[in-house]
């Protein structure tokens, strides 16, 4: 369930942005100058400060959700990791080696990395780790992902006392043995719950720990004032020697203007949680033009059916909602950040073919689905159509409650009419996600792992059919979707298994369980100063390579009175 509920930071940040417009006519703050040129080589020194609307639930890497995550990875380093492209790439491993089978996988590693508390990293620490985290005594949401390895039952249901399919086979090298091929599982262990931890995490999990792992900063006694910020240091011990900044400080539960204030202050050096007239005006002024970029999503959202209640258990009125959605209206909502995107994966994720057509906007179409599902409508007349009332259930604050009007004003040109449930986000959850208790609702997903099937499999097989806590809460069955999943889960060779994801692609399209409408693309706005500054799917940003250049004196000679200052800075700084 953390994709559920990893998202909340997500809906959030656009809550109520589609009407904001307070002091939509103010201007901005002049950027604050960098203090070398474009060619000067990275420094060290100086701390990065971060805010978000959020808070930080756990540092622990065996169950951290989306905000968390971010700050996971900066404590805790992975055998392997993704990179901007989302390749899977060596991290504490130098490499690896699979069997010509496909069933084993040995990741060699890095000799002399050393954890926070300045042990040194071997085999051992990997296996001790990973059985933390899959032990049944740990909240990890991404458990049974793991169930290919050998040993995985026998551990969490039989009592074992350790996991037989990893294996330790020398200081520096560590086996893990599957039961069947698995093209998703280098992808899985880029995920935050198989870092490994100090010993002092234990064999174990507890909450009682101090998060200690071998990643490029480390928490320190008092650095986490839980609700309200988040201090980082940088460990000097890290393996890689290009970490520049000496701490991150990251603000928690700053509202949204809040946060842009302090940003034009100088106070925030990178901000990422702004209403929509603030984003279209970062966009729009060239003194940002450069600044200004948009984070990759590795998010869709979408209209889920319950196929289990009607009027939806009818697959042609699905069809009809989804060429009846014009998604151009959602993004009018919030057009800075919102992306038109009608298929069951992000751009983003590997595994997504843009080749393969997605779901289209088409109000004939739409009718003509209606009259086969056995509803026709007349638009004359506004006759016809599915006559009950179908609940729709969104949730406040957030995007849903104005894009619930849209979808309202679409479907009623097709003869469905929907009653919009406003409800707070605890209850949506909770009732979105229970067997035959909404017929309708707004959904998303966000990438835990790199690739397609987190989507496909999470979303749309039949095993995450639950009756509470549902990821497939469309509660939609195919069994031949569910055997070409399967299928591409043991698929080593790449061109086949594309072929399956493009099957799968094509067949949630057109059975649609969703229509789906978008991705989010956050607008993420950096000082000139934040140099080496590089979007990243899973990280956000890479915090490794950013280093602070940050002219000295700004705020003293008043750099935020307008840019005449520029020229009297230059001359303080000698320039």
């Amino acid at each position: 369930m953390r994709s559920i509920l990893g998202r909340i930071s997500a809906v959030i940040s656009i809550a109520g942005a589609v009407i904001a417009c307070t002091g939509c006519s103010e201007r901005l703050a002049t950027p604050f100058p960098a203090a070398s040129g474009e060619e000067a080589p990275p420094q060290r020194g100086g701390t990065l400060h971060l805010a978000s609307i959020g808070d930080i639930r756990t540092l622990d890497p065996v169950n951290s959700d989306e905000l968390s995550a971010r700050m996971v990875r900066l404590i805790f380093a992975g055998l392997v990791d993704t990179d901007a492209a989302s390749n899977v790439v060596p991290d504490l491993a130098t490499h690896w080696a699979t069997s010509s089978d496909g069933l084993v996988y040995t990741f060699f590693l890095r000799e002399n990395v050393r954890f926070h508390d300045g042990e040194e990293l071997t085999a051992h620490d990997v296996k001790r780790s990973v059985e933390r985290a899959l032990h049944p005594s740990a909240p990890n949401p991404f458990s049974s992902f793991y169930d290919n390895v050998v040993g995985y039952e026998e551990f969490t249901t039989k009592g074992a006392e350790h996991l037989t399919g990893v294996e330790v086979v020398g200081r520096y090298a560590v086996a893990f043995h599957l039961s069947k091929p698995d093209a998703t599982f280098l992808p899985l262990m880029t995920l935050t719950s198989m870092r490994p931890t100090c010993k002092s995490a234990g064999d174990r999990y507890s909450d009682t720990w101090s998060p200690c792992g071998a990643g490029p900063f480390k928490l320190l006694a008092g650095g986490w004032d839980h609700g309200r910020s988040l201090t980082l240091m940088r460990h000097d011990g890290y393996f890689r020697p290009d970490v520049h900044v000496d701490a991150i400080n990251l603000l928690l539960s700053v509202n949204q203007n809040t946060q842009r204030l302090k940003f034009e202050r100088g106070e925030l050096d990178v901000v990422r949680d702004l209403v929509t007239a603030d984003s279209s005006r970062f966009w729009t002024d060239p003194r940002w033009r450069g600044f200004t970029f948009r984070e990759p999503s590795v998010t869709i959202q979408g209209e889920a059916m319950n196929t289990e209640m009607p009027p939806f258990d009818n697959v042609e009125v699905r069809r009809a909602v989804a060429c009846a959605v014009n998604r151009d209206h959602y993004r009018a909502l919030k057009a800075s950040d919102l992306t038109v995107h009608t298929h069951a994966v992000p751009r983003a994720v590997p595994g997504f073919n843009p080749e393969v057509p997605g779901q289209k906007y088409d109000l004939a179409e739409a009718l003509e689905h209606m009259r086969k599902a056995g509803y026709p409508y007349d638009p004359e007349t506004g006759r016809g159509g599915y006559e009950p009332h179908v609940e729709y259930l969104a949730y406040r604050p957030g995007l849903p409650e104005y894009t619930a009007q849209v979808l309202k004003q679409d479907l009623a040109k097709i003869g469905i009419r929907i009653d919009i449930k406003i409800v707070n986000f605890g209850s949506y959850l909770s009732l979105s996600h229970r067997r035959k208790s909404v017929p309708f609702s707004m959904q998303g997903w966000t990438q835990d792992y790199p690739d397609a099937l987190d989507f496909y499999e999470s979303l749309f097989t039949a095993k995450q059919i639950n009756d509470e806590d549902a990821s497939n809460s469309a509660f939609y069955k195919n069994p031949a979707f569910d055997e070409i999943v399967e299928r591409a889960h043991h698929e080593l060779d790449p061109v086949q298994r594309q072929k399956l994801l493009d099957r799968a692609e094509a067949i949630v399209r057109d059975d649609a369980p969703w229509a789906f409408t978008y991705e989010h693309n956050f607008t993420l706005v950096r000082q000139p100063y934040v140099r080496n500054y590089r979007v990243h799917p899973a990280w956000g940003f890479d915090a490794r390579e950013v280093w602070i250049d940050r002219a000295k004196n700004v705020m003293a000679l008043g750099f935020l009175s307008g840019p005449p200052l520029r020229g009297k800075i230059r001359k303080e700084m000698g320039r």
